[in-house]
This record gives C-alpha cells, sequence and structure tokens, in this order.
C-alpha cells in the first residue's frame, strides 16, 4: 500500500553528508525534514571506518571512523530531523517525489527540496578491464575491509593490492594485523594516489612493498586466485607474484543511479552533497560543507 507526505526537505543516504545536510537545515529553522538511510544504521561508511584519522578539524580531536559516526549521530538526534533507516530509495520522479521501500512496505513521499547524499562506490577489476581468469579471491578494498571491520571475514592470506589509494594503503595495514601476509602494492602510476601519511603508517611501518610505475597484467587461478602477472612499466620486465588475493584500490565514482535512472539533472529542488557530488578528501570536509547546504536550503 502506497502512502504519501510532503516535506519541506528530503535527504537520501544517511553518511556523513546526509547527517550534515539534515542538520544545518534543521538548526536553521527548516521544520520537516526526512533522512532516509537504506542500512539499518546512520554513518555510512564511517560505520567500517576503525582507523584512526577523521574529526581533527570538526571535533578538534582524531577520532576513528566509527567514533565520528557515534557522536555525528547524537548531533542529528538533538535535531528536528525524520529518520527512517533500513529504508531503500529506488526511484526519484521529476515531481519532487521519491519512491523508497522500508520495512513497512512501499512509501511515496515528496518535498520542496531532495538532496542526494548517496556517497560513491569504488571502481571494479571489470572497470579496469584487467584480463585473466575469473577465480574466487578479487575484491575491492572497500569490500574487504567491510568484511574484516564489519562481519569479522579475512578475504584472504596471501594478499596483493592494486592501486595505492587510501582505502587499499589501509587494509594493507589491516590484513597484516588480522595476520595476512600483503606481499605487494602496485601502482600503475609514477605516484602515489592516497595520502603520504597512510603511506607511512601503513605500508612503511610494516615493510610492505610499493611498487610504482607497475602494471597488472593478469590475475591468474582456477577456482582461487593463485597469482597475479606484473609488468614493471619503466623496464618493460614481467613477473609473476603469487597470491590468493586480489584488491582493487584504484578510485572512487560518484553515486548517481537514481538521478541516471529518471534522466534528470541537479537543479530546480534537487541537489547533490557529499561524495555523489565530488569525491572528497577528508569526512571534516564533508559535513561542513553538508552543514551549509543545509542552511542554505532553510533560508
Amino acid at each position: 500500500m502506497l502512502e504519501s507526505n510532503h516535506y519541506d526537505l528530503i535527504v537520501i543516504g544517511g553518511g556523513p553528508a546526509g547527517m550534515a545536510v539534515s542538520v544545518g537545515a534543521s538548526s536553521a529553522g527548516l521544520k520537516k525534514i526526512l533522512l532516509l538511510e537504506r542500512h539499518p544504521r546512520l554513518g555510512g561508511i564511517l560505520n567500517q571506518c576503525i582507523h584512526l584519522g577523521f574529526g581533527l578539524k570538526y571535533f578538534k580531536e582524531e577520532l576513528t571512523g566509527t567514533e565520528y559516526a557515534a557522536r555525528y549521530k547524537k548531533i542529528i538526534l538533538e535535531q528536528n530531523v525524520e529518520v527512517k533507516t533500513s529504508s531503500f530509495v529506488h526511484t526519484i520522479h521529476p515531481r519532487h517525489k521519491v519512491t523508497f521501500v522500508c520495512p513497512q512496505g512501499e512509501r511515496v513521499v515528496s518535498a520542496e527540496n531532495i538532496v542526494i547524499a548517496t556517497g560513491c562506490r569504488e571502481r571494479t577489476r571489470e572497470m579496469l578491464t584487467v584480463p585473466g581468469t575469473r577465480p574466487a579471491g578479487v575484491f575491492t578494498a572497500g569490500l574487504a575491509q567491510e568484511m574484516v571491520n564489519i562481519y569479522g571475514v579475512l578475504p584472504g592470506k596471501e594478499v596483493v593490492i592494486i592501486g595505492s589509494g587510501d582505502i587499499g594503503l589501509i587494509m594493507a595495514r589491516r590484513m597484516t594485523l588480522e595476520g595476512a601476509r600483503v606481499r605487494a602494492v602496485f601502482e600503475i602510476l609514477p605516484h602515489l594516489s592516497g595520502l603520504i601519511r597512510n603511506k607511512i603508517q601503513c605500508l612503511d611501518d610494516f615493510g610492505i612493498p610499493l611498487y610504482l610505475e607497475h602494471e597488472v597484467l593478469e590475475i591468474m587461478g582456477k577456482n582461487r586466485v593463485e597469482a597475479v602477472r606484473v609488468r614493471d612499466n619503466r623496464t618493460g620486465g614481467e613477473r609473476e607474484l603469487s597470491c590468493d588475493t586480489v584488491l582493487f584500490s584504484v578510485g572512487l565514482i560518484p553515486e548517481r543511479d537514481l538521478l541516471i535512472d529518471a534522466g534528470i539533472e541537479p537543479g530546480n529542488g534537487l541537489y547533490l552533497a557529499g561524495n555523489a557530488d565530488y569525491v572528497h578528501d577528508t569526512v571534516d570536509r564533508v559535513t561542513k560543507e553538508g552543514e551549509k547546504l543545509g542552511r542554505a536550503l532553510a533560508g
């Protein structure tokens, strides 16, 4: 059964950006705000980030991602925001309507303004078209992080990481701490993709080698990953490196499928926030920009 309610603002996505937009709008006086989150709890990607490095500018102290999420959830609970978790938005309609599915069934709601704060997704092996077989043991770094930190499952024991993005660097350390052996990080570019502090803390401190200008040419293995074939693009030399797991950390893409599916562009009461707009370097920046957008919508 479909039910319909009208709001001043609907925010889609309960990660740091969505929470910040809601808080900014509510603190500036907007009265009827609905925040929709597909997972059972607010926080988004922060919920699987148990490492330090968050909140230095916003909370003025260094927190883990889970601590940051917990603190900000307290802030949002003090605001006049209706929060619906386990609520999956599947359609945005041109006339400012949103259809979502929740444990109570399907609902249609509308608003004066809609903010899409659905974050971003990782580039996959398929997007890079890395040749080879299709064995088990190939993951994105973020998925591996979720497996280890949320579900307590170690994806493998002998790991190669493709790409030197921050999630990959952090997972190199995380996998090592859990007892896996990270054999190498291969980066096709001539420079590091992630933060230098993550290279120092996550690779150098654990003796994990980083090879720049190295390209993985093939993933090998029948049922499970057995090795990768790699080329040093500076010399042209090739070698094989045995492993049972390959993690991809090769960039993020803003998640805008709702807009693409609807064939509509941002504007006229429809906004993007956080990593759905562009990929940010820190959560602090996401929060501050989100709160600013929320206040602007209330004005």
